[in-house]
């Protein structure tokens, strides 16, 4: 228990030097977008991304910004409303509020088995921290991972702890035999 909180400090610690930022994610599907267009406060709005990728904006209609970051999407929304004529030379941001498309799943020896946001940077070991540690009888090695790779289902064995996730993933740490 005292290594979990010291692995949860540390990595607390180190968070805000690590070089991935919200503005480099990728929006997905069920993603909620926060849309700030400067001195336009009707145009200013939040948007969860459909299931099409797109989201619905005021007098431009529907943008696909899915597979885009918050930085792309913002410069795409600046160059559609110019093209349109709608907008002189706008200033938009866009923050990502909500990650729903960036989750994994954690099962089996771990405190708290269920559905995590992660990002780019997250290791197996780390969603074992945000599943509050192994259980006393857990396999500390290795796990298996349920992935989906060009829409099949596989399963990865003896994986490393070290093991980056990716979003959909199924993380499953077995119980050891000793």
């Amino acid at each position: 228990m005292r290594n979990t909180a010291v692995l949860l400090i540390v990595i607390f610690l180190l968070s805000p030097l690590c070089p991935a930022s919200a503005q480099s994610f990728r929006v997905g599907k069920g993603d909620l977008l926060s849309i700030k267009v400067y001195e336009h406060e009707d145009l200013t709005m939040n948007a969860r991304v459909s299931a099409d990728g797109t989201i619905k904006m005021p007098f431009i209609g529907s943008v696909k910004v899915s597979g885009m970051t918050g930085e792309e999407i913002s410069e795409h929304l600046m160059r559609l409303y110019v093209d349109e004529e709608y907008l002189v030379n706008p200033q938009i941001n866009v923050f990502i509020d909500e990650y729903r498309s960036r989750k994994a799943n954690i099962l089996g020896q771990v405190n708290e088995p269920g559905r995590y946001e992660i990002d780019e940077d997250t290791s197996i070991m780390v969603l074992v921290t945000m599943a509050s540690g192994f259980t006393r009888r857990a396999y500390k090695k290795n796990a298996q991972i349920i992935r989906r790779v060009n829409g099949e289902k596989q399963i990865i064995e003896d994986v490393d702890m070290g093991e980056k996730v990716i979003p959909g993933d199924i993380i499953v740490i077995q119980e050891s035999f000793f």
